[in-house]
C-alpha cells in the first residue's frame, strides 16, 4: 500500500467511525421516542447506511471482482458521497446553500466521465476487448454514458420524491431542503422542471470538460509517439 493509499484509508476510517456514531445516535433517538420529527430521523438513518455502503464499495469491488479504483477517482467518490449524503441531506446544506446541489451535479459529471474512461480501460486490459475506435468516438461515448447515468439518477429522484414525498428534485418553491413540510408550496409549470434540467446540463458540462481534457492528452501522446 502506497503512502497516498494509506492516507485515503485513514480518511475513510475516520469518516466511517463518524458516520457510525451518528447512525447509532439517530437509532437511539428514534428508539427512545423523543424524536420530534420521526420522518427526518428515519431519512437520516437511510443516508447514514448509504454512506457506509459507499465507503466500503471499493473494498467490495476489489475482493469480488478484482477491480482497483484509481486513487483520484476513489477520493472524488468519497468526497462526493460525503458532501451529498452527509452534508447535503443530514446537515441540510441543500436547504442552507442554494447552489450546493448544482456544485455536486457538476462534480458528478466529472466523476461519471472519469468512471467511463476507467471502464473502457478495464475492459480493454482485463477482457482483451479491442478498443479500436477513434479517441473522438470514445470521448463522445463517455459523455453520453455520463449523461445517461445522470438521467437515471433523475428518474430515481423522481420515484423517491413520488413514493416518500421528499424534495430531491427541488420542485418546492418554499424550500431547497430534501424533506418537505406541510406548509411548503410546490413550483408550477416550467419552473418545476428547472432543477431537473439544470442538473442534467451540469452533468453534461462536467463530462464534456473531462472528455475534452482526456482527448487533448491522448492527442498529445500520439504526437509524441509519431515524433519518435
Amino acid at each position: 500500500m502506497t503512502k497516498k493509499e494509506k492516507v485515503l484509508s485513514t480518511i475513510r476510517k475516520i469518516i466511517d467511525v463518524f458516520v457510525i456514531i451518528l447512525l447509532i445516535a439517530a437509532i437511539v433517538l428514534l428508539a427512545s421516542g423523543q424524536a420530534k420529527n420521526i420522518q427526518r430521523i428515519v431519512f437520516m438513518i437511510g443516508q447514514f447506511i448509504m454512506m457506509l455502503f459507499v465507503l466500503n464499495l471499493p473494498r467490495i469491488l476489489k475482493s469480488k471482482y478484482d477491480i482497483q479504483i484509481p486513487f483520484m477517482l476513489d477520493i472524488y467518490f468519497v468526497l462526493f458521497a460525503f458532501c451529498g449524503f452527509i452534508l447535503g441531506d443530514v446537515f441540510n446544506f441543500y436547504g442552507r446553500y442554494p447552489y450546493w446541489d448544482a456544485i455536486l451535479h457538476a462534480f458528478s459529471g466529472v466523476i461519471l466521465a472519469y468512471a467511463g474512461f476507467l471502464i473502457i480501460d478495464f475492459l480493454d486490459k482485463e477482457y482483451t476487448i479491442p478498443v479500436s475506435f477513434s479517441p473522438k468516438f470514445i470521448c463522445v461515448a463517455v459523455v453520453l454514458f455520463s449523461l445517461s447515468l445522470g438521467a437515471v439518477w433523475e428518474v430515481s429522484e423522481f420515484l423517491i420524491d413520488d413514493m416518500f414525498g421528499t424534495n430531491s428534485q427541488q420542485y418546492m418553491k418554499s424550500t431547497d431542503g430534501t424533506l418537505v413540510g406541510e406548509k411548503d408550496i410546490p413550483l408550477e409549470g416550467h419552473e418545476a422542471l428547472r432543477d431537473t434540467m439544470n442538473d442534467l446540463i451540469l452533468d453534461l458540462g462536467g463530462s464534456i470538460i473531462v472528455a475534452t481534457i482526456t482527448y487533448k492528452n491522448i492527442e498529445a501522446k500520439r504526437k509524441k509517439a509519431l515524433q519518435k
